[in-house]
């Protein structure tokens, strides 16, 4: 990704305790057979193998670590093309080049910052390292499934928090994960808010309370919307809005608006309601 926010990428240790010999057991600890079939192309046999069994033990849910999901829903958009916080020169995954790719330095152990990922191991085997810069030299092509959604307008698949999540974290980025690319241009103030209820829970009353965000998206093009409050956040109800609907709307590359109430159709607003922990004013 281009500039975000982003914590450092952590392809996190499963942490295991079994007990025997290890018979039935794969390389992370796990029944073999255990989880979904490992796929057709390259990138869904490496989310089912490695990023699923191993990564989101840490990386999903809203204590992701910097909002870093790397479930099915979130982590292709969270690594091609995203530049790495630790060192900002060099994007996750870069397509086409796996030597300059952080993704792959921190799993092969070169990396300028930081350790070998998984970080207290075990670490990958050479085959699954070999199928993910397989993966990167081919192009670091997206799952089918991405490719089918390029036909429908764009709309919000996942987001950091999720709707109705708390946040125990007040200052951790916020990041919302669309089905197709976004203009960049059209990530105005006008059309993307954050908004605290004013310790009441409602946003009906008047009493609610604007918050200043700075957003930025992953490449030119991208998927994924950083969004950053630019002071602490209170203990408070929040609702995070893209607007689809309007003289100015968050829309994709060919301009349509984004499909923000899900009927399929591009238009509406889509709205992620979420609470940070704590005592409200």
């Amino acid at each position: 990704m281009r500039p975000g926010p982003a914590g450092p990428l952590v392809l996190c240790v499963l942490i295991s305790a079994c007990a025997g010999n290890g018979e039935g057991l794969d390389g992370n600890g796990r029944p073999i057979g255990e989880g979904p079939p490992p796929g057709d192309d390259d990138f869904t046999v490496i989310q089912n193998t490695i990023f699923t069994p191993v990564c989101t033990v840490c990386h999903a849910g809203a204590q992701a670590p910097q909002g870093l999901r790397l479930d099915s829903g979130n982590s292709y958009a969270m690594l091609v093309d995203v530049s790495s916080a630790e060192v900002p020169e060099l994007r996750r995954v870069a397509p086409g080049d796996p030597g300059n790719s952080y993704l792959v330095q921190k799993i092969e152990g070169r990396a300028a910052v930081g350790e070998l990922m998984p970080l207290g191991g075990p670490s990958l085997t050479t085959e699954q390292i070999d199928l993910i810069r397989q993966w990167i030299a081919a192009g670091a092509q997206p799952p089918p499934s991405a490719l089918l959604a390029s036909v429908t307008p764009a709309r919000l698949i996942s987001s950091a928090p999720a709707p109705g999540e708390v946040v125990t974290d007040p200052v951790a980025p916020m990041i919302a994960v669309f089905s197709r690319a976004l203009d960049a241009n059209q990530l105005l103030d006008a059309n993307v808010s954050l908004t605290a209820s004013g310790g009441d829970g409602r946003f009906e009353d008047g009493n609610e309370v604007p918050v200043a965000v700075r957003v930025q998206m992953t490449a030119a093009g991208g998927t994924a919307v950083w969004i950053r409050s630019t002071t602490k956040l209170p203990a408070d109800h929040y609702e995070l809005r893209f607007r689809g609907s309007g003289p100015v709307a968050v829309a994709d590359l060919a301009g349509r608006p984004i499909d923000g109430d899900g009927d399929g159709a591009a238009g509406g607003d889509a709205v992620v309601p979420f609470r940070v922990a704590g005592d409200a004013p």
